[in-house]
């Protein structure tokens, strides 16, 4: 059997390999199959059962579960808001406190989330409030 040499290039190939398989996330929509950036996605949330990605361009659907998304690199941007929903706080562009006890998030593309009571301190703490 042929003996391979992992030089320091070729682990550099495989730690680079392994993390962008790690960060992009495959969506599906209409029979394709799609590499999606974090970058692009205004929140993650279940709907009927199923897992869609909301990103600027459309809306896919992931084979991933929400406490996989959540777990997986970029997770400091990423932040759980309910129990069906995970959004990216890149694409937030405000925060109204205004309801008593409610925080509606509203995204840069008009889009508006709402966090649960019992992920308030969650995103306090995101916040640093």
């Amino acid at each position: 059997f042929p003996v391979t040499i992992l030089t320091p290039e070729i682990q550099n190939i495989i730690a680079q390999l392994k993390e962008s398989s790690r960060t992009n996330l495959l969506g599906y929509h209409e029979g394709e199959i799609f590499i999606i950036s974090p970058d692009a996605v205004m929140s993650i949330r279940t709907e009927s059962g199923k897992i869609k990605a909301i990103c600027d361009e459309g809306t896919y659907l992931l084979k991933n579960r929400l406490y996989e998304i959540e777990a997986q690199p970029p997770s400091r941007f990423y932040v759980r808001i309910s129990n069906s929903e995970i959004v990216n706080f890149q694409k937030v562009k405000s925060i109204d406190l205004s309801l008593t006890g409610t925080i509606t998030l509203k995204f840069k593309n008009g889009e508006k989330s709402y966090v649960s009571r019992r992920y308030i301190d969650k995103i306090k703490t995101h916040l640093g409030l």
